[in-house]
């Protein structure tokens, strides 16, 4: 048994178990940062081989409420402005 096998299979020993990381490796002789490669090395393959999904494209559509278009300002007689904008807010200049 190489050396990676075998601490592949410390790994999911490590998982079955109910004992944190550093007590597993503590009781297998490990250094805590030897163990801890050796999980993240695991965890990188295992992630590797599972299988991607394939990626879906939807369709977006146009708003359907139809909001009032923005009219120029208008001017009023009293040499007023008023803006009018959409959801019914009106901003006058006087």
């Amino acid at each position: 048994m190489n050396q990676q096998s075998h601490m592949y299979s410390l790994v999911e020993q490590w998982k079955q178990s109910d004992l944190t990381k550093a007590a597993f490796s503590a009781s297998k002789s490990l250094s805590y940062h030897q163990f801890n490669y050796w999980l993240k090395k695991y965890k990188k393959e295992m992630d590797s081989e599972q299988p991607k999904p394939d990626v879906s494209f939807f369709s977006v559509a146009e708003n359907p409420i139809k909001e009032k278009k923005q009219s120029a300002p208008k001017l009023t007689e009293r040499k007023t402005m008023r803006i009018d904008l959409p959801r019914g807010i009106t901003i006058t200049i006087y």
